[in-house]
């Protein structure tokens, strides 16, 4: 989870820290001062807290796709051991020998030290979950609001519970302040936006992972292929993602169905236009060339690219260096498709060499377009041959990912460029619009 914070983020571990403090005390008071009983040391009952509230932090849920879920329950489950605790506590203070015989100091080292020390460290590892790899904020904010808390409830119990008439009195106060802090949390989790990581692989240039993102607040979500910092597919859960931006440009300038045609991918291993293709086009034969093999396995398990290798002597997959891929010799291609995002991780199209770039541009057929895309090429980083005509189009991304915290501005833009001008371009391409129509 990551986003946004919350300015009451902090209350409900610290209230949370307050309460399990406040059961530890009530208890060592019990079990200590009322009565003789076989657990009588200090070292006992703070030995089964300190387990106690170990093992629920053992045990808490971690980031998973049902964390809210679980965590609601664990919150539950925190009243429960509370009021059960209450109850143990006034029986104990009204029948006082309850507490007089070994049975009753261990049923009482149960409910009143052991349940609650345990739930409450359940819920504190669950919160902490829901920030893991949170973007703002400290990463200890939760277990320092929990010492805190603590703090205080040891000191309130110690200076009220020798004037109460009854320790469970303090224990309903618990309730009552367990039960605000779950209110507030839910609260929190809903202008929080949470990022859940499916899978993830360890690159030289950064990790390549597999985010689901989501916020409470409005229902976006969103599932996302990232290599170090750069986005290089999305896709809204809700279902309303439009065609993706290579697959508009194959079906706006790629030939008619009835010509068989050559159509190169470069870094195309995120991209289920390859997929798209073969199966829109009953003569295309479509080469892949992509840099990182962490993005090609993720994609086809993640993104459902459909990239699983030869299919029908049609589709063919490079891995490895692009500089040496886009050398290699091949057939003319009728359409060149560049993803300029799978340079992002490398500085850009920068990253590509003017040798490999001048092999692309020469592998491209006379009457064949060539389309980088989504985002534009930082200036100097490409240059298309003297007398090719450029079309700009350009077209809005969804709102809901600026909401889900993706950095990939408003919009995206493909750059079509072709040797001659023997045909004219359209106007607007599945949602994208002529923006300006130059000549080098």
């Amino acid at each position: 989870m990551s986003g946004r914070s919350h300015p009451l983020t902090w209350l409900p571990a610290f209230l949370v820290g307050l309460c399990a403090a406040t059961a530890a005390e009530v208890a060592v008071g019990l079990l200590l001062y009322a009565g003789p009983g076989l657990m009588r040391s200090v070292t006992t009952i703070l030995g089964v807290e300190a387990a106690a509230l170990g093992i629920g932090l053992w045990t808490a849920p971690g980031p998973r796709p049902d964390l809210v879920d679980a965590l609601r329950r664990r919150w539950l489950l925190s009243l429960f051991a509370f009021l059960a605790a209450t109850i143990f506590s006034a029986s104990w203070s009204i029948v006082q020998t309850v507490g007089g015989s070994g049975l009753g100091q261990g049923l009482g080292l149960a409910f009143v030290a052991g349940l609650p020390l345990y739930a409450c460290g359940g819920v504190l590892g669950g919160m902490a979950a829901t920030t893991a790899g949170e973007a703002e904020g400290r990463a200890g904010g939760v277990g320092a609001a929990a010492f805190l808390g603590a703090a205080l409830g040891f000191a309130v119990t110690g200076l009220i519970l020798p004037k109460v008439p009854t320790p469970a009195s303090l224990l309903v106060i618990c309730l009552v302040l367990l039960s605000a802090g779950g209110l507030v949390f839910g609260s929190v989790l809903d202008t929080r936006l949470r990022v859940l990581v499916r899978a993830r692989r360890p690159t030289t240039l950064g990790d390549v992972r597999v985010e689901d993102r989501h916020l409470t607040s409005s229902g976006r979500a969103a599932r996302l292929l990232v290599e170090g910092a750069a986005v290089r597919r999305w896709a809204t859960l809700d279902g309303r993602n439009g065609t993706p931006w290579d697959i508009a440009a194959f079906r706006a300038f790629g030939p008619p169905p009835e010509e068989p045609y050559e159509l190169l991918v470069v870094g195309g291993g995120a991209s289920s236009l390859p997929r798209a293709a073969v199966r829109e086009h009953p003569s295309v034969r479509v080469t892949v060339s992509e840099r990182s093999a962490p993005v090609l396995e993720l994609g086809r398990e993640h993104m459902e690219t459909g990239l699983v290798g030869e299919k029908d002597g049609r589709l063919r997959l490079g891995v490895g260096n692009l500089d040496d891929l886009a050398e290699h010799p091949g057939a003319p291609c009728a359409l060149i498709v560049v993803d300029t995002t799978a340079f992002g991780a490398v500085g850009g199209l920068s990253g590509l060499s003017g040798r490999a770039r001048d092999a692309l541009c020469g592998r491209l057929s006379e009457d064949g377009t060539m389309v980088l895309g989504p985002v534009v090429p930082e200036p100097g980083a490409w240059e298309f041959p003297a007398g090719w005509r450029i079309a700009t189009y350009r077209r809005s991304l969804p709102e809901s990912l600026n909401e889900l915290g993706v950095d990939l501005g408003h919009e995206e833009v493909v750059l079509a460029a072709r040797p001659s001008d023997r045909s004219p371009w359209p106007e607007s391409v599945e949602g994208f619009v002529l923006d300006d129509l130059v000549g080098t």
